[in-house]
This record gives C-alpha cells, structure tokens and sequence, in this order.
C-alpha cells in the first residue's frame, strides 16, 4: 500500500475525481480517453518519453493519455477538445503540464519514503521484487480520464515521478547477483534522518603512522590539508537542491552530522579542529549517493597528498567500509578503478546546484589539482 498522503488518491481505489464538477473535461478528437490495457513492459530499456517545458525543465511519462494531452502542444493540428466543443489552447495545456511536474518533481523526490522503510534491509532478490510490485502499482494506478483537476493532474505526476524512480532503480539491480552478507540495516522513512551502526575497529595503532605506512581501514587516515575546507567539501551532503537535482533523499541534517561523519573517517592534525575523534559508523544512504561520495572523498585524497602520501586505495576502503551505496560493488579495486570517473558526473551536479553549501564545496574542488572546473 502506498502514496497514503497523496491528496487526491486512495491506496486501495486509486484516482478521487469526485470534484470533477468545477473543472473542465478533456477528451481526445477521437474519443474518450481509455485506460491502457496492457501490462508494464519490464524488458524495455526505457518504457517512456520525454516532455520537454520551458527553462530546460522536463520529465518522462508513459501513460498513454497524458503523452496525447502534453505532445498536442508541439502539433499544429490540435486533437484534444475542451468539454466536448474546443480545441484546447496551448497556454492552458502548459498550465497542466506544470501541475503534472510539481507532483512528478515530489513523486522523485520521495520514492524512498513511498517505497517504505523496509526496503533497503531487503535482500537483493527481495529488492527486485519489491520494485516490480511498486512498478505494478504505480502502472496499474496511473490512468488519465480527462478530469483536469489540479489535484488530480499532480497526484498523477506524483505517481509518474514514482513510477520513473522505481524503475530506475529496478534496472540497476535486475542484472546484479547476490553477493555476502552485508551488516544489517537500520534505516528511517523521513528523509531528514539518518541511521549509521557503529563499525567495531579490530585494534588502534600505538602512534599515528608515518607517510609511507598503510593506514588499516577503518582507522583513520591523517588529515594536513586545511581541515576548514574538507568541512566546506564535505557540507555538500547537506545540500538541498543539489540532493534535489541527484533524485536522493538528503540524508544528513546539521553541520554537527557533517563533523561526526569526518571524525569517523580523519583524524585532524592541524591547528583548526573543527572536529574529534569519533566512532566509525556505517550510513545508510541511497545508491544514487555513489557518485556524490566518490566525488568527495577523491578530492579529499588528492588535497591531502599535497601533504601526505597516502595511497588512494585507503581512501577507498572507507567508502567500502562506512557507506551502503557500495555494497554493491564487490573490492575496494573496483572502487578505486572507476572512482575517477565516477567523480566527473557527481562534478556536474554541484556545479549547477545554486544552494549555499554547494558553491562553498565548488569553491574547495576548484582548489583540487588535476581538476579543471568551470568559474
């Protein structure tokens, strides 16, 4: 059961069209518009189509209907009527097409809280499963009569954006095999929120290792570059829109959660501390964070190798031992072979977030040697 809150929407009888009085109907010049008859095609590689608004805004849709409603824009013979008697006007199906966004923009957004807290500590096998009932769902619930209700047209973006995420998610885990126990999961729905479990250190050095000495994760690695800016790097996890723009829940809340999180993996050696010394802890966190989290903890290493050589595979094995995005990825070799290019992309989204932590982390990567980044 799921979409509880969606205004418009019942979990067990779908779309509440009651209010359809005081708004006017569509239908198409053929028609009335009928719901599609057939089951969600899970061996498509993209069972949707893009619609494109203005200011570079656009999302997918796969409902029949809709696709009719939103591409008659782009046709110059129109073919969707107004309560039986006009073409619609084009300023009026731009106005739709946005209510549908804001709750396709949502239905992203949320996936994590609609899909229930349960689902990170599922198996793989169980994971895949629990998508495609999602999927199911929201296919099954995503049908346009022709009512243009506000609320209507965005709980159908809601459920699309959704729909969209599920199966996003589906396709990265449906070709993946199921590999050794991971530790067990303790998430939260609210986004806000975070869960991490305590990682037991097998034993603590008797003196800070020199420059050549490996660094056994989880022990943490020295810090000399400036820690300020490392904090100002890592602070883009606390990024709203740049959270937004990676279709992630935000995970971490406060600076203080960013300091705890960097007292787990440095140790600081330079006059500004800014955190202490903390207990490892393992995050859970979305698998879209991947990327984000190879973006920050490369900087950090090539920051950091200004002032101590230690190699970047120890770097690595922090992000296999503290954060859930890579359990799917079976060696810290595999991390650190891709974790270059991983960076690149998670580049882009920081740069085109305008939120403040972002552009004080764009500002410290712009630092970062070998990297050659825009103004």
């Amino acid at each position: 059961m799921y979409f509880l809150d969606l205004k418009s929407f019942h979990p067990t009888t779908g779309i509440n069209t009651d209010n359809h009085g005081k708004y006017p109907f569509l239908e198409s010049t053929h028609g009335l518009f009928e719901p599609d008859d057939f089951e969600f095609n899970f061996n498509r590689s993209f069972p949707f189509e893009e619609i494109e608004l203005n200011e570079g805004r656009s999302f997918y849709v796969s409902e029949s209907n809709l696709l009719k409603l939103f591409k008659n824009a782009r046709s110059r013979d129109c073919k969707i009527l107004v309560n039986n008697i006009k073409p619609i006007e084009e300023t009026y199906t731009k106005e739709l097409a946005g209510l549908f966004y804001d709750g396709y923009s949502e239905g992203l957004t949320h996936f994590y809280k609609e899909i229930g807290q349960t689902f990170l500590s599922l198996d793989l096998k169980q994971k895949r499963q629990a998508l495609r009932d999602f999927i199911i769902y929201c296919h099954t619930n995503l049908y346009f009569e022709g009512f243009a209700i506000p609320e209507v047209l965005y709980a159908l973006g809601y459920i699309q954006g959704s729909l969209v995420k599920g199966f996003q998610e589906y396709s990265n885990l449906k070709d993946l095999n199921e590999k050794e126990q991971v530790p067990p999961v303790f998430n939260i729905s609210e986004p806000e929120s975070k869960s991490k479990v305590p990682v037991e250190r097998e034993y603590e050095p008797e003196s800070v290792p020199s420059e050549t000495e490996p660094i056994d994760s989880p022990v943490r690695i020295p810090l000399r570059y400036p820690a300020p800016e490392i904090f100002d790097l890592w602070c883009a996890l606390l990024d709203q829109e740049l959270c937004q723009l990676m279709q992630v829940p935000q995970i971490f809340g406060s600076e203080d959660e960013i300091k705890d999180l960097l007292g787990g993996l440095f140790k600081s050696e330079g006059r500004a501390q800014i955190w202490s010394g903390n207990e490892s802890y393992y995050y859970e966190m979305a698998p879209g964070y991947q990327n984000l989290l190879c973006l920050l903890m490369h900087a950090t290493y090539k920051l950091n190798r200004i002032y101590l050589k230690v190699q970047l595979a120890r770097y690595c094995e922090l992000l296999k031992s503290n954060f859930s995005p890579f359990d799917t990825i079976e060696s810290v070799g595999d991390i650190q072979s891709n974790i270059t290019k991983k960076k690149d992309s998670a580049i882009d989204f920081v740069r085109k977030s305008s939120g403040t932590y972002a552009k004080k982390a764009y500002e410290v990567l712009r630092k970062v040697p070998t990297y050659i980044l825009r103004p």
